[in-house]
């Protein structure tokens, strides 16, 4: 496996076993993630992942290392990697019980894209009853416990999609099991807000400022499915993947893909990071 892996301050290639039997993210998913995209060997707003990170390890109650620590540990692993453009996941768990010492796992490896014809010709999704509901923690955090969200995406694997889209017992579109979603419904764009319990993604935050840049009405509301259903343009956003046309939700077209809106939005979206990594 191309990469290198960032373990506790030593550098292994990614194959290589380095985590404890007993660390508490291997034993009970106790741990968080950030899963990031670098360009030129730079990652793109590493700082609001960290900060991202930082807060939700509060809300396990485990102290990781300091903010300053993990981002030199994620430039040392660019850097050995020897990647301009990469995938870049950063790992942290409490440790083994007992020990105050936490683990931090960098893994660079090349970047994993979706193929370019779902850029071109959107893709398709399907609509999953959400494993967790209301204000779960799980929902609100990027946690090792992830197991909701593949079997998510399983389930629209074997239908032959995409993406599986969450939806809230009452009919409410809550967000992509790997992405967070947006419909553009006339000529606003529309995205549920946070209040639904989800993990606010680092991209979904920068499509929302740049949408003002590209003089686009953005607001974050309700997105019942049987309004996206009807959408003009709808659109799944993460940091690897970036901006990616949604053409089909349940077999209802969502319009031309990829729309005006999305391009317009992908082409703000790449002028910032250009602005901030070069």
């Amino acid at each position: 496996m191309a990469g290198i892996a960032w373990v506790n301050g030593k550098l292994l290639p990614p194959e290589e076993p380095a985590i404890s039997a007993l660390d508490g993210g291997f034993m009970y998913g106790e741990g968080l993630f950030e899963t990031m995209r670098a360009y030129g060997g730079k990652v793109f707003r590493l700082s609001q992942h960290l900060e991202r990170l930082i807060l939700s390890a509060a809300e396990l109650s485990f102290d990781p290392p300091p903010a300053q620590q993990l981002a030199g540990a994620v430039e040392e692993a660019l850097d050995v990697a020897g990647m301009d453009d990469a995938g870049v996941r950063l790992t942290v768990t409490p440790g083994i019980a007992g020990s105050p010492e936490p683990t931090v796992v960098v893994l660079v490896r090349p970047l994993p894209l979706p193929a370019p014809d779902l850029y071109a010709n959107g893709c398709h999704a399907v609509s999953v009853p959400a494993a967790h509901v209301g204000e779960s923690l799980l929902r609100r955090i990027k946690s090792l416990n992830y197991l909701d969200k593949l079997l998510a995406q399983r389930a629209a694997a074997r239908q032959g999609a995409h993406e599986a889209i969450l939806v809230d017992p009452d009919g409410c579109v809550v967000e992509g099991a790997m992405r967070n979603i947006f419909a553009v419904l006339g000529d606003e764009l529309v995205t549920p807000p946070l209040s639904r319990g989800f993990l606010p993604g680092i991209t979904r935050a920068a499509v929302i400022e740049i949408a003002e840049r590209a003089g686009v009405p953005c607001r974050e509301r309700d997105l019942p499915l049987t309004e996206l259903y009807e959408a003009d343009e709808a659109l799944l956003t993460s940091s690897l993947a970036e901006i990616l046309p949604l053409a089909t939700i349940d077999g209802h077209d969502l319009g031309g893909v990829p729309g005006r809106t999305t391009v317009k939005l992908t082409d703000a979206y790449r002028e910032v990071v250009t602005e901030e990594v070069g």
